[in-house]
C-alpha cells in the first residue's frame, strides 16, 4: 500500500471516529436537556357500571426547548417486583381487567414552550357489564409516537402515570402472606433486616399495612414498626416483595420474635393476616469474650474443688482402714460435687449475662 493510500485511510477513519463521537455528544445533550413532567403521577377511583368519569392530568415541558409530546394510554398487566409496572402490548392476551378500551383522550399530542404545562383531559367510560374489580392503565407522555414505538425504530423517552379504576360488584378480596422471614438466623448486632413476600389472589387493588413488633426472649416488645408506611398496593393476582429493617440502640442478646400482622381491604371490611418468624442476636464482641471468661471460671472451679476434696481427705486421717473406705466411695462424691458446682457457676453467669445486656 502506497504512503497517499495510507494518509487516505487514516484520514477516514479519524473523521468516522470525530462523527461517531459527534453524534454521541448530540445525543447525550439531547437526553439531557429532555424532561416531562406529568401529575397527578396516580389516579385512584371506585366507579359503578355504566358511569361517566372525567380527569385532568397536566403535562410540562421541563427541558429548555420547544418540545411536541404525543398522548397515548397502554394497559397494566402487573408490576415487577420493586413495584414497577409492567405495560401489556397491543396484541397481548386479554385479562378482563383492562381499562384502556374505556378510555378517551381529548388530544394525541401537545406542543409546549419551555416550562409551560397544559392540562389532558380524560374520560372514562365504564360499560354496564365491566367485570367487578379493578381496571389498571396509564397515560403515557412520550417524544416519538406510539406506532414507532412498537415497531421498535426508536427507544425515546417517555413518563406515565397509573390509572385504577374499582368497579362495584361482587369482587374477589383476598391476600395472603407467602414469605416473612429475616437475612440471617443469627446476627452479630441489632440491626436486623425483615422480608416479606405478599401475594394478591382477588380481583381488586390491596394496600396491606400494620404493625411489625418484636419482643425479646422474656416476652417483652422491644420494636413496633409501621409495616408498609407508604402504603404501596399490589395489583390482583401478582406478589410484591417488602423490606424492613430494624435497628436497637442497644447490644441485644439471645433469641427474637418478630409477629407481622397486617390488615388489607374496604374499610369496615378489612381482614387480618399475620405471620411469625424467629431470630438469634449474639454480639461476637460480647459473646466470644464471655465464653473465654465462662471457660476460665469453669477450670478455676475445677481444679479449686479438686483440690478442696484433696486436701480434706488428707487432712481426715484415721488410719489405712478408714482411708480405703473413703477413697472408694470418694471418687464419685467428688465427680458429683464438681458437676454440681460447675452448673451452678455457669447458671449464674448466664443469668449475670443476660441481665446486662438481654
Amino acid at each position: 500500500m502506497t504512503l497517499p493510500s495510507l494518509k487516505v485511510l487514516f484520514a477516514s477513519a479519524l473523521f468516522s471516529m470525530l462523527l461517531l463521537l459527534s453524534l454521541t455528544t448530540s445525543v447525550f445533550a439531547q437526553q439531557a436537556a429532555t424532561g416531562i413532567g406529568i401529575k397527578p403521577a396516580t389516579i385512584e377511583d371506585a366507579a359503578e357500571p355504566g358511569e361517566f368519569k372525567e380527569y385532568s392530568v397536566g403535562v410540562t415541558n421541563l427541558s429548555d426547548t420547544t418540545q411536541t409530546y404525543y398522548v397515548f394510554t397502554r394497559d397494566i398487566i402487573g408490576v415487577e417486583s420493586g413495584g414497577v409496572p409492567l405495560y401489556a402490548d397491543e396484541d397481548a392476551e386479554l385479562t378482563g381487567y383492562e381499562l384502556t378500551q374505556w378510555v378517551t383522550l381529548d388530544t394525541e399530542e401537545v406542543t409546549l414552550e419551555p416550562g409551560e404545562e397544559q392540562q389532558v383531559k380524560i374520560t372514562i367510560d365504564v360499560p354496564e357489564f365491566a367485570t367487578p374489580g379493578s381496571h389498571f392503565g396509564g397515560m403515557f407522555v412520550s417524544l416519538e409516537p406510539p406506532k414507532l414505538r412498537t415497531v421498535g425504530a426508536s427507544v425515546g423517552y417517555q413518563v406515565a402515570n397509573i390509572i385504577s379504576i374499582r368497579v362495584a360488584g361482587d369482587a374477589v378480596v383476598n391476600a395472603q402472606i407467602r414469605q416473612f422471614s429475616t437475612g440471617n438466623y443469627i446476627y452479630g448486632n441489632s440491626t436486623v433486616d425483615f422480608q416479606a413476600i405478599i401475594e394478591n389472589k382477588g380481583t381488586v387493588l390491596v394496600r396491606p399495612v400494620g404493625p411489625l413488633e418484636v419482643f425479646n426472649m422474656f416476652g417483652k416488645r422491644v420494636a413496633l414498626l409501621t409495616f408498609n408506611e407508604s402504603k404501596a398496593g399490589i395489583f390482583p393476582l401478582t406478589r410484591r416483595n417488602f423490606e424492613i429493617t430494624w435497628e436497637d440502640e442497644g447490644p441485644g442478646f439471645g433469641r427474637y420474635q418478630a409477629i407481622l400482622s397486617v390488615v388489607y381491604g374496604d374499610q369496615g371490611k378489612q381482614s387480618t393476616i399475620s405471620s411469625t418468624v424467629s431470630f438469634w442476636i449474639l454480639p461476637m464482641n460480647i459473646f466470644l469474650p464471655a465464653l473465654g471468661v465462662l471457660a476460665f471460671l469453669l477450670l478455676a472451679v475445677y481444679v479449686g474443688v479438686k483440690l478442696y476434696i484433696r486436701n480434706k481427705m488428707r487432712m481426715a486421717g484415721g488410719g489405712a482402714r478408714r482411708i480405703a473406705q473413703r477413697r472408694s466411695g470418694g471418687g464419685m462424691s467428688a465427680l458429683l460435687l464438681v458437676t454440681v458446682v460447675m452448673l451452678a457457676v455457669t447458671a449464674l453467669f448466664l443469668i449475670v449475662l443476660l441481665a446486662l445486656f438481654a
